[in-house]
């Protein structure tokens, strides 16, 4: 399979002239044959913490890839935030949650909210943190789910990569710290033997610099795709078949002892 990476100049808080960009990343893939195409975390307002404006337009959002996933006939991954169900509201509290999508052709198959909300980064002062870790059957693979700061927590990756082998993830991650995104996106491949997808955002928001180095890396740590800090669509062919393989050739998984580990969570 084909997966693209949409490297997108997030404009920001601005959902209208980002439904454009998006279409045309769309555009791109479709001539590449992209079967799974991943954009950015919160992909058409970028990292605003302007929760009434940004969350409140979130079915709209939503309504705009599943109208492109439909009319390309492919899979995308998207970010979104959204405020949390009226009867979950806490008064005075965190109603918002940071999402994270996954259409195939117009229809949704996995719905993910961001576990850690980035608390150096004031998200967690409007965003309420998910408590589940999701994984979604797709074609002839699993793919699994995170956003941003979750890459810091290895252990809900080992989680999901009891079943996932291919794991998403989307970002704003700043350019200050982008070796730190390449190098903990290798360690996750590595560790849990998948297909690490990560998928940044270029440009400037929000007062802050980003400069994409979205990579895909193969479940041996090996990087698949090239560097580049441009706004750009990139792709890569994998074989979800070499991971079941390496897993069964080296099987660390096997040797883990989870038995001892919760005792000491």
């Amino acid at each position: 399979m084909i997966i693209g990476l949409a490297q997108m100049d997030i404009i920001w808080e601005n959902v209208d002239e980002n439904k454009k960009k998006a279409e045309y990343f769309f555009q791109e893939a479709a001539k590449k044959g992209v079967d799974l195409l991943v954009f950015p975390e919160m992909t058409l307002t970028g990292f605003s913490m302007n929760v009434m404006k940004t969350a409140l337009c979130w079915k709209e959002q939503k309504e705009l890839f599943q109208n492109l996933t439909d009319k390309y006939q492919m899979c995308a991954a998207f970010g979104y935030p959204a405020p949390v169900a009226q009867e979950e509201n806490i008064k005075g509290g965190k109603n918002y949650q940071n999402h994270l999508s996954v259409m195939d052709c117009g229809k949704e198959i996995l719905n993910y909210s961001k576990i850690h909300p980035f608390a150096y980064g004031l998200e967690a002062r409007y965003f309420r943190g998910g408590d589940k870790i999701v994984t979604a059957e797709w074609k002839d693979t699993i793919l699994g789910a995170f956003v941003c700061y979750d890459l810091r927590f290895p252990e809900i990756f080992q989680i999901a990569s009891r079943q996932a082998e291919i794991i998403l993830v989307i970002a704003n991650w700043p350019a200050e710290r982008i070796e730190q995104w390449e190098c903990l996106l290798r360690a996750r491949a590595i560790e849990n033997q998948s297909f690490m997808v990560g998928v940044n955002r270029t440009g400037d928001g929000g007062n802050i610099h980003y400069n994409g180095h979205s990579v895909i890396y193969g479940p041996k740590g090996e990087r698949l795709t090239f560097v580049t800090e441009e706004e750009e669509l990139l792709t890569a062919r994998i074989e979800t078949g070499c991971v079941r393989k390496y897993r069964e050739e080296f099987p660390t998984k096997k040797d883990r002892r989870d038995d001892l580990y919760r005792f000491y969570i």
